[in-house]
């Protein structure tokens, strides 16, 4: 697969779940892709960095799900803390950590891995 890496994404991603196969989920750009109609929510991921020199280096991660009315909420922002290979930890403020995977990340998809 050419241009094929595990690198951090960055911007909006959106859950293409009607793809999700084997535990992998596919994610695709928010704001180029023609997603099909659903009746189902669909989660997205905002990938970036925080502005500030103090935060300068550190990723971040916000996910957006449906809301009762349907509208999207956003969650809040999580520092990536990256563990090698194309892993990354999930820290909150309460010290819980939750761990992905990002199996293949191109201009077009997004697939990650939940641990």
């Amino acid at each position: 697969m050419h241009g094929m890496t595990t690198a951090l994404p960055s911007g909006s991603w959106t859950h293409s779940f009607e793809e999700d196969a084997d535990g992998i989920e596919v994610y695709r750009p928010t704001a180029t892709f023609a997603f099909p109609p659903s009746r189902k929510g669909r989660k997205v991921l905002e990938f970036g960095t925080p502005a500030g020199a103090m935060a300068q280096g550190a990723a971040t991660l916000t996910s957006m799900a449906p809301g009762p009315d349907d509208r999207p909420r956003a969650g809040p922002v999580t520092r990536l803390v990256p563990l090698g290979m194309g892993r990354y930890a999930l820290g909150d403020g309460a010290g819980a950590q939750d761990v992905i995977d990002i199996v293949e990340a191109t201009p077009d998809v997004l697939r990650l891995a939940r641990r």
